[in-house]
């Protein structure tokens, strides 16, 4: 993506905590999120992968017929990250690959074994079978899911995939 026309990846350049990811060559960082419009029955998932100063942005309308919580959207978000992840690192080699989420809830999902709701379930069995996938693909690169806390406010790279995933859902 051209750094100069997207004024979110100039802003983002302007940060000094977010041009330190954009010009690192030893970790990629991925950006995602999910967007869903439940009156329209719309949803979306987007991630804006960062590395050795390239800034890419992924998004796609997702094929879910109704509501099935945040929750289960980021999981789908982040199973879209591990998606471009995979295709990343056929070409590049990262060492680390941080995936960052909105989603407070990713860690206690990722560990628990009983849900309330079966689509919890089922997007937590995927991701972890997606991760186990990546890690035999790539056993050298270190997969970290972290939730972007209060570093989502002003994080312009995270807004790139916020306003990719709204797109794609309303596409």
């Amino acid at each position: 993506m051209d750094i100069i026309k997207n004024p979110l990846i100039k802003k983002a350049y302007a940060s000094p905590s977010l041009r330190q990811n954009i010009v690192n060559k030893g970790t990629m960082f991925l950006y995602c999120d999910y967007a869903g419009f439940a009156s329209r029955n719309v949803y979306g998932a987007a991630c804006c992968t960062v590395y050795n100063r390239t800034v890419n942005v992924a998004a796609k309308k997702l094929p879910v017929d109704r509501d099935l919580g945040s929750n289960y959207g980021e999981m789908l978000a982040i199973a879209l990250g591990l998606e471009t992840l995979i295709a990343e690192l056929s070409e590049r080699q990262p060492k680390i690959a941080v995936i960052f989420t909105d989603c407070s809830r990713i860690s206690r999902i990722l560990a628990q074994d009983r849900f309330a709701h079966p689509q919890n379930e089922q997007g937590r069995n995927e991701l972890l079978a997606a991760l186990a996938d990546l890690n035999r693909l790539f056993p050298d690169v270190d997969v970290q899911i972290k939730y972007i806390g209060k570093h989502k406010h002003n994080n312009y790279l995270h807004k790139l995939a916020h306003n990719a995933a709204r797109e794609a859902a309303l596409s």
